[in-house]
């Protein structure tokens, strides 16, 4: 049986050390309940999960030091045969003394990086504190049919969404070359639209583009730019429910659709109905379905299609929210869809249902009229 350590976040387990260790970092630490004969230091900043440093446990304590060739860098300690993990934010010419037990982890040591990140997380706990206080208003409203009241609360939140952006953004111009702002950007760039996260970049430095996370971002940013109308959509292999494959580029059609959706959400599934409609409409006309389900169930999957009468191409990597699909697509919510012509060019892409429904329309109309 595998030993238990409470796996701790970054923020609010870092507090007042001294900075002794001069041009590059060391981390000593005790353990305590707990049978572990090493330590690794793993990186953990969207890069390659690479150990850059690891120690021996021996009676209970364990040391290791190196130098960082940046100003800092995110990763998390690693105990093997332990299940848990310690975040740490490493910087050179800082001494870090952590105490780790079942319970969880304490750790000492901050630098300049650990603050201004704290400033970062300021920021979105006091989004987060006035968001709560709109929806529990908003809340206590039900029923009492106060659309002023209602129009003033989401006033509220949009002001406080924006002003939390703008504090953002003017904290990552300040500090432009510095790590922890490419490293925060990277750590919502799963949540934010191209505009946003396009202009984040942008407000980086030199020194912070070239971090991992900043390289990181780069290559979701140009992930963005293989999908825009007229490029053609990335390829990709599936599972049929039957166990044989395909590819999309394999698939003849005059239109394809590719419809994301997931079985075991519910809401993902609310045009389906709609969607057969749709399909007996254009189906005539050279339109194909390719439904990619982001499930691990299989037999979760193949139940849904036959309720939802998806008779036209299903497929899956049995990955769930992992398939790599996701990220060839940049996939934020379900169901989404791209509309792709016979040379698999994009036509249209993160499309919700009636905007399909209504592009298509607007493309064999135009087709008739030649």
């Amino acid at each position: 049986m595998m030993n238990k350590m409470m796996l701790l976040l970054l923020s609010g387990i870092l507090f007042g050390g001294t900075c002794l260790a001069q041009g590059g970092y060391m981390v000593s630490g005790k353990v305590r309940g707990l049978a572990v004969a090493r330590v690794h230091a793993v990186a953990a900043d969207f890069g390659t999960a690479d150990t850059l440093a690891s120690a021996e446990v021996v009676n209970g304590s364990f040391m290791f030091r190196g130098v960082l060739p940046g100003d800092a860098r995110a990763v998390i300690l690693v105990f093997p045969g332990v299940d848990g993990r310690v975040p740490l934010l490493l910087e050179n010419d800082v001494n870090y003394q952590i105490s780790v037990t079942a319970q969880g982890a304490a750790i000492e040591g901050e630098g300049p990086a650990v603050q201004l990140l704290k400033e970062f997380e300021r920021i979105g706990h006091d989004y987060a504190v006035e968001k709560n206080k709109v929806e529990a208003e908003y809340k206590a409203l039900e029923g009492g049919g106060n659309p002023a009241k209602v129009e003033s609360l989401q006033l509220r939140l949009d002001n406080a969404y924006k002003q939390s952006v703008l504090k953002t953004q003017e904290l990552i111009k300040a500090n432009a070359d510095n790590y922890v702002s490419a490293y925060i950007i990277a750590l919502n760039m799963a949540a934010d639209d191209e505009t946003t996260l396009r202009t984040k970049y942008e407000l980086l430095g030199t020194s912070a583009r070239a971090t991992v996370p900043g390289k990181a971002i780069a290559a979701m940013l140009d992930r963005y730019g293989k999908l825009i109308d007229g490029e053609v959509a990335p390829n990709f292999t599936l599972m049929k429910p039957d166990g044989n494959t395909f590819t999309l580029h394999g698939l003849p059609a005059k239109w394809k659709v590719i419809h994301f959706w997931a079985a075991q959400q519910g809401s993902s599934r609310q045009d389906n109905s709609d969607l057969v409609k749709f399909y007996l409409q254009y189906r005539p006309k050279g339109l194909e379905i390719v439904s990619v389900a982001l499930d691990e169930s299989a037999a979760m999957w193949k139940q849904a299609i036959g309720l939802d009468g998806m008779i036209w191409t299903n497929g899956s990597d049995l990955k769930g929210m992992d398939s790599e699909i996701i990220r060839l697509y940049l996939v934020r919510d379900l169901p989404a869809y791209f509309l792709l012509d016979a040379e698999n060019r994009i036509v249209a892409r993160d499309l919700s249902f009636p905007e399909l429904r209504a592009k298509m329309a607007e493309l064999t109309k135009k087709k008739k009229k030649k």
